[in-house]
């Protein structure tokens, strides 16, 4: 443990490296591409060993990541994945199957690979050296190479065309689950312009399928793909023949799921047993029950999409009263939030998230904002251990507890179900 935690300690303190910052919106943005294909140059290129299924999206991608890997590994391959960010260990991150990198192997790779790569960087490349998230794809990449995957799903971190994840040249299938209004700041206040960033991760000979349904943005997709002499595939409704389940019940989610299934079906992938894998479907702090008798529901939504989404799954939910326990990040619209989630509560705990790289939202603000909408009950704890103590000694064993805004937030109250050091060392997020 004492190692794992040098080497977390080690990729973040890459923050303090003389570099640009992708989260700042940069006019040009470019830079962070050029860095990492310098880098990758250092460690053998493992990007162009490997097949890649590269999705982004506003919404809906760590689904459709997770479901495509379940049903993949079911046809007997082996499945890297690579999504963000993560819960609660760094290692959730990079998975094989099922299985998370172990402390093990992280350490192998950034002892035997990356550290050296990165003191010759420094030398050999004017350009500034690369971050935390470039680092981590960089140690994934390495290690589904080493594995020898048959295939790699890479989730984007943030819009396409300037995503670390770009750096794959060749990608077989690429998909936009859909678009909706976040991260304007970086990749534009409309619509439009974030589908056309977005649509960045399209490339010449890959297959392209989306969920997205407004025509205006299918018009920029096609136009894309015709540009890039990709090929735009129409989505065939295949879930008609299969009961979504607890997970892919909403709307939303039988989307995602839909694209899942017709990547499996453009690649000519059969598992075995789809709908034994529909049905034990469950992705870590999304539309998670992580406890009975009372309820609890994590669910780490912030946006309006994934908000709709989860609204959706509650009014699925049998309970007599709803406990909303939630904190958002300072840069989301949280009057919106409010607004999406608040009607279905009874009582309201206003807490923040314990990551220290993010911002919080101020609490003064939040419950402001939050007396606007509902004046139900409402208490505020800077500890959110607290708010989740104060939620149970409320909750009778008939309501539900509701943990959301945040993906932080979830991730950190979900230590008390399931703790850091059970994830480490049974490579599973779930018991």
């Amino acid at each position: 443990m004492k190692t794992y935690q040098k080497d977390i300690a080690f990729l973040e303190s890459l923050a303090n490296l003389p570099q640009k910052n992708y989260l700042l919106g940069l006019k040009d943005r470019s830079i962070f591409l050029i860095r990492l294909k310098n880098f990758l140059t250092l460690v053998g290129n493992p990007q162009n060993k490997l097949k890649f299924i590269h999705i982004a999206g506003t919404s809906g991608k760590g689904s459709t990541v997770g479901i495509l890997r379940e049903l993949m590994a079911n046809a007997r391959l082996k499945v890297g994945s690579y999504t963000s960010p993560f819960a609660t260990t760094s290692l959730e991150k990079i998975q094989i199957n099922q299985n998370l990198i172990s402390p093990k192997d992280l350490h192998q790779i950034l002892e035997q690979k990356i550290k050296p790569a990165l003191n010759k960087y420094i030398l050999k490349f004017p350009t500034e050296p690369i971050s935390y998230f470039e680092a981590w794809l960089a140690i994934g990449l390495l290690y589904y190479q080493q594995a020898e995957c048959n295939w790699v799903i890479l989730e984007t971190g943030l819009g396409g065309t300037h995503d670390a994840t770009n750096v794959i040249t060749h990608p077989k299938i690429t998909a936009i689950t859909n678009i909706g209004l976040d991260h304007t700041h970086i990749l534009g206040h409309t619509k439009k312009k974030i589908a056309q960033d977005k649509a960045g991760i399209i490339k010449k000979g890959s297959r392209f399928l989306t969920t997205e349904k407004s025509p205006k943005l299918i018009s920029i997709f096609k136009s894309v793909t015709k540009k890039k002499k990709a090929k735009f595939i129409v989505l065939k409704n295949l879930t008609r023949q299969y009961d979504g389940g607890t997970y892919f019940s909403t709307p939303r989610q039988k989307n995602n799921l839909n694209l899942a299934l017709n990547v499996l079906d453009v690649l000519k992938i059969k598992p075995r047993q789809v709908q034994k894998i529909i049905n034990n479907f469950q992705l870590i702090c999304r539309q998670e029950i992580i406890q009975k008798n009372p309820l609890v529901i994590l669910d780490g939504a912030h946006n309006p999409d994934k908000l709709s989404n989860l609204v959706n799954f509650i009014k699925q939910q049998k309970y007599k009263k709803l406990h909303l326990i939630i904190g958002l990040a300072e840069n989301k619209d949280c009057r919106q939030a409010l607004k999406k989630i608040l009607p279905l509560a009874d009582y309201l705990y206003l807490t923040r998230f314990l990551v220290i790289q993010r911002k919080t939202a101020a609490l003064r603000k939040l419950y402001q904002q939050s007396r606007r909408i509902s004046k139900i009950p409402c208490q505020l704890f800077l500890d959110p251990h607290q708010a989740l103590e104060a939620a149970f000694a409320q909750a009778r064993q008939s309501d539900l507890i509701l943990i959301t805004g945040s993906f932080f937030l979830t991730g950190e109250l979900r230590k008390y179900w399931i703790t850091e050091e059970y994830i480490i060392k049974n490579l599973k997020t779930f018991k």
